[in-house]
């Protein structure tokens, strides 16, 4: 995105969950970021690292 925001990016939330192509985004650059990581032998199933701990408190975020 360099700098811009993106034509038609769009966020929804749903039940207080963050979706729509900037919830993907996000989550996608958290992955990246090593902050989530994919639970052993499940295809979709992610779980915070320590590190994404460590991240959210920074910000601010509390994980219970």
């Amino acid at each position: 995105m360099s700098g811009q925001v993106q034509a038609g990016l769009k966020a929804r939330t749903c039940y207080g969950h963050l979706g729509g192509k900037l919830g993907q985004l996000l989550f996608e650059r958290m992955i990246e970021l090593e902050w989530f990581t994919l639970e052993e032998g499940k295809a979709t199933v992610y779980q915070i690292t320590e590190k994404g701990y460590q991240e959210f408190k920074k910000l601010g975020v509390p994980i219970e």
